[in-house]
């Protein structure tokens, strides 16, 4: 990743942070408030599928731009795509929750806590991370795969 790419990156999660802080504890009932935009009437939740869908359209026009310019989205790319929409579902609900809800286990005896849970992911993000780096950096056979190697 470019330098400057890092850098809009990380300006764009400090900003999802933000919105997320900001507007993770709104109820149904709030999500009925009507609020005007751009000289149109309309509610809080209807704003929320706006800004939703929002996203979405852009990440298309960006895909559109690549491919013109001849650039394929590799296997690793969507998939890794995949584990970040995956990841940021997760973490909006993680930061949803209390210190209380965060630290309470399950209803059943031995059920995780949000807590360990999150520990148990953030264990796991670094074990697959390491092992493919590590199989990776290891000298490839020609016509071998490299997970053939170990």
């Amino acid at each position: 990743m470019g330098e400057r790419s890092e850098r809009a990156v990380a300006q764009l999660e400090a900003e999802r942070g933000e919105t997320l802080r900001t507007l993770l504890g709104i109820d149904e009932a709030a999500c009925r408030t009507p609020m005007e935009w751009y000289g149109r009437r309309q509610s809080v939740g209807h704003m929320l599928r706006q800004f939703t869908s929002h996203s979405l359209d852009h990440f298309q026009h960006l895909h559109r731009l690549l491919q013109a310019r001849g650039r394929t989205i590799t296997e690793a790319q969507l998939l890794l795509m995949k584990a970040e929409a995956a990841q940021a579902e997760f973490t909006a609900l993680v930061r949803s929750l209390s210190d209380a809800e965060f630290a309470a286990g399950g209803p059943n005896d031995g059920d995780w806590s949000a807590e360990q849970i999150i520990e148990h992911v953030i264990d796991r993000e670094r074990r697959y991370r390491d092992a493919i780096r590590d199989v990776l950096a290891q000298p490839r056979q020609e016509g071998v795969p490299a997970s053939s190697e170990r």
